[in-house]
């Protein structure tokens, strides 16, 4: 607490940014409500072009303010806990996907990545949860890829190991996305059952 003789000043742009994030949330809370985050799928394509699948993106329409770029929700999301339904919008939307093109010939054979945050993957029964979800929609385990950051080594390495191994016994990939970004060591990779190593680029960019 400040004592006596104390001067304090108001600084009318850090109450603005305030204001400015406390309304973000707000829109947020209401947009996951009302059905205004989409779900984009990028294309995952090998060495030759050929169509091996998606990567799951969530996109913002602001009835207002149009699309906003994920840098400016996700963070918010993450700190504010929205990041937990937010997630469950993308891994259902995700897993209906799978079993739509699951219908047809030509894109059966596609798998999708979905990014979880390390808060995600943490929350009690996670691992019920994904498997609960490819259930409900029919989709195949095996078609679903699990895209995880570095964060997540700097908590229990062994109850991350753990949930993994559950998720990778019912046939759920894994990639790590980003490596390269300063947490992770490659003596936790060995230990990790990953499919996919995603390097930033900024690692490799080091590096050559």
């Amino acid at each position: 607490a400040a004592g006596r003789n104390t001067q304090r000043f108001f600084d009318p742009d850090m109450q603005a940014a305030v204001n400015a994030r406390s309304n973000l949330e707000a829109d947020l809370r209401q947009g996951l409500a009302r059905g205004e985050l989409l779900v984009h799928y990028q294309p995952v394509v090998d060495h030759q072009s050929r169509l091996l699948g998606a990567e799951a993106l969530v996109r913002w329409r602001h009835p207002q303010r149009g699309m906003i770029s994920p840098g400016d929700f996700i963070p918010l999301a993450e700190q504010t806990g929205l990041i937990l339904p937010l997630g469950q919008y993308v891994l259902r939307t995700a897993c209906a996907q799978l079993q739509r093109w699951s219908q047809h010939e030509a894109t059966a054979h596609l798998c999708i990545s979905v990014n979880v945050s390390a808060r995600q993957f943490r929350q009690p029964g996670f691992v019920a949860e994904v498997l609960q979800t490819l259930k409900e929609h029919h989709a195949e385990p095996a078609k679903l890829k699990l895209e995880l950051t570095e964060s997540l080594l700097l908590g229990d390495i062994e109850d991350t190991i753990a949930r993994m191994v559950q998720l990778k016994s019912e046939g759920v990939g894994f990639a790590l996305d980003d490596f390269g970004t300063g947490y992770s060591s490659l003596s936790y990779l060995k230990r990790l059952p990953l499919d996919q190593v995603k390097i930033d680029q900024s690692f490799v960019r080091d590096v050559l």
